[in-house]
């Protein structure tokens, strides 16, 4: 994927990412105010339901008021209450009960309510006259002509309340001769022994005309803190539901409550014991919210396609001298490789003048790389010749050692000969160049032409114990390292020589790993000299691992350093080379392994 591509994925996928966000943001926000003016909406829905209601009954108590201050209806009230007690003159009495017929069927009263009646404990009753239905336009008055004050089922809280203004919520309206329409009352009992009640009436059917300005706003009207007066919902039924009366309790004035996917709200009358439950369905869960959604998601949709566009447009702007320095790089080789050590870097950015510097400093190094690589072949050349010419020392020895030994059999010595055949096994093995690595199987046998040339010079002074582990043997190894670990222990022990030299070789796997350990009983190293040792080994060590220098030794002085480093560019990390005196005593050891055990290694 070019780079060019890739900017653009990355920044799309930064811009389809905050174009996300963004739309979610908006949502959750659109949300939050969709909510919250809904739950504005059902609050001013509430008070306005409270508001129509107080209007209403205001104008049923006005009615009482009007009829309370009328002096001649008073007057004719008070007579009627003395009429119980035979105290009235029967012709007061009859003219009091037509000012009240009179008095009640005025225009104002018939207009503002369905019925208003009064009634004492005499079972005097009138009442305005109402319109039905059937009449056309002219009133009729039909009322019951009998009754018992002590019957009528609404009157106990109303006598309670001691000539204040009780509603009574939904019940068939008492005082017709056909109790099919439901009204609901505001009542006052008159202060005053037997003055009687006044009962101003409404239709239920009248509060569906209540405006509300939203539709799906339902609204149950309570009076007397658990009667129901009114609900707007279809089926909802006579009572208070268990659910509601707890709402009503739990709710404040103007606070919003959220229930199954409906949300609530109660408005109280301050003149009147009504309360308002106003409550509708959270359209937020259903259409609201995919409406507020889809939108966001254009949203999302439209920020991310113009951010889309830009980012293709400043790509291709931003990549245009990345795609010029490419050609220039494609377009070089060895042969104009000075030509483009200084390219132009008008119009460039200072990231892409630093590449520029970048790239002219890799082409000077390179053209220092290719005079440094001619040197190179010239060296490989000529040590391709010093190796030639090493090959024609060793078919010289070869020569003096036939030699040695034809004169050898011409004395019957049969040791020289055996000397000169085992040192001329070590010269064809040591020399061979075709294989770099040997077997501990073979090295082992290398060795035995080896001891015999040292038991020839040391006689019965050296003692050699060989215990090496079958699948120790199998292990790959550097050639020569066992017999210059050897030779080692032979010089170093061979200063005592008072001593015999005892050469312990011993190879052991152990878990996971396996190692050689070649010890000797020699007065061992000082730990000045020990440490300088390894020292040396560490500069191997980071030479070979860390920077690639090849391991430079002369002639003389390779022995442990020379194993040491052929062994770590076998083994690498995984080399195990120890080298220590011999604990409780004198002698030198170096134990030289592999951590892992690895076929064919």
């Amino acid at each position: 994927m070019k780079f060019r591509s890739k900017m653009v994925l990355a920044y799309t996928t930064v811009a389809f990412l905050t174009s996300l966000i963004l739309g979610i943001a908006v949502a959750r926000i659109s949300l939050q105010y969709e909510m919250t003016s809904q739950k504005n909406n059902l609050r001013v829905s509430a008070k306005s339901c409270v508001t129509q209601m107080d209007e209403r009954l205001g104008r049923m108590d006005a009615i009482m008021q009007y009829i309370l201050s009328d002096s001649v209806l008073l007057e004719s009230i008070t007579w009627l209450a003395k009429a119980g007690d035979g105290n009235a003159p029967n012709r007061y009495v009859l003219d009091a009960k037509s000012n009240l017929s009179m008095g009640l069927s005025t225009e104002y009263i018939m207009k503002n309510s369905y019925r208003t009646v009064f009634f004492n404990q005499n079972s005097f009753v009138t009442s305005s006259a109402i319109y039905t239905t059937g009449s056309g336009d002219m009133p009729t008055q039909r009322i019951i002509s009998e009754f018992l004050v002590e019957d009528i089922p609404y009157l106990e809280p109303v006598s309670a309340a001691a000539g204040e203004s009780v509603i009574v919520s939904v019940h068939p309206d008492y005082w017709s001769s056909n109790d099919t329409v439901l009204v609901y009352s505001l009542m006052k009992a008159l202060r005053g022994e037997g003055m009687g009640f006044l009962e101003v009436e409404s239709r239920v059917d009248s509060l569906q005309s209540l405006e509300l300005s939203d539709p799906d706003i339902h609204f149950l009207v309570v009076a007397n803190g658990g009667e129901l007066l009114y609900a707007s919902e279809k089926g909802y039924g006579t009572e208070l539901s268990e659910s509601d009366c707890e709402r009503i309790k739990e709710l404040q004035d103007d606070m919003v409550l959220t229930d199954k996917g409906m949300i609530y709200t109660k408005s109280a009358s301050s003149e009147f014991d009504l309360t308002v439950l106003a409550y509708k369905k959270n359209y937020l869960l259903e259409k609201e919210m995919w409406r507020l959604f889809s939108i966001a998601a254009l949203a999302t949709l439209a920020t991310f396609g113009i951010s889309l566009a830009m980012i293709v447009f400043w790509a291709g702007v931003l990549t245009r001298p990345v795609k010029r320095l490419q050609e220039t790089v494609e377009n070089t080789n060895i042969e104009n490789l000075q030509d483009h050590q200084r390219l132009e870097e008008d119009g460039y950015t200072d990231e892409f003048q630093e590449l520029i510097r970048a790239y002219q400093a890799m082409m000077a190094r390179l053209d220092k790389a290719l005079q440094k690589e001619k040197q190179a072949a010239m060296l490989q050349l000529q040590a391709q010749f010093d190796t030639l010419q090493a090959q024609v020392n060793p078919h010289f020895i070869y020569n003096v050692l036939n030699t040695i030994s034809s004169r050898a059999v011409l004395d019957n010595d049969e040791t020289i000969c055996e000397m000169c055949g085992c040192l001329g096994n070590i010269l064809r093995y040591s020399t061979n160049n075709k294989e770099r690595y040997a077997s501990v199987e073979k090295e082992l046998e290398y060795l035995d032409s080896y001891f015999y040339l040292l038991k020839a010079r040391y006689g019965n002074r050296l003692e050699v114990v060989i215990d090496v582990e079958e699948e120790i043997r199998k292990r790959i190894i550097p050639k020569m390292t066992l017999q210059q670990l050897v030779e080692n222990c032979v010089k170093h022990s061979s200063r005592n020589m008072d001593r015999t030299i005892r050469i312990l070789l011993m190879g052991r796997k152990r878990e996971g790993s396996w190692t050689i350990r070649v010890e000797d009983n020699g007065p061992g190293i000082s730990e000045p000299d020990l440490l300088d040792l390894r020292g040396r080994l560490e500069e191997i060590r980071r030479g070979i691992l860390e920077r690639g220098i090849p391991a430079e030794m002369e002639i003389g002085g390779m022995g442990i350093v020379n194993t040491y480093a052929r062994c770590l560019l076998l083994y690498s990390e995984d080399l195990l080379f120890e080298m220590e005196n011999v604990p409780h005593g004198q002698g030198f050891c170096v134990t030289v392994g592999q951590k892992t055990l690895v076929t064919g290694l």
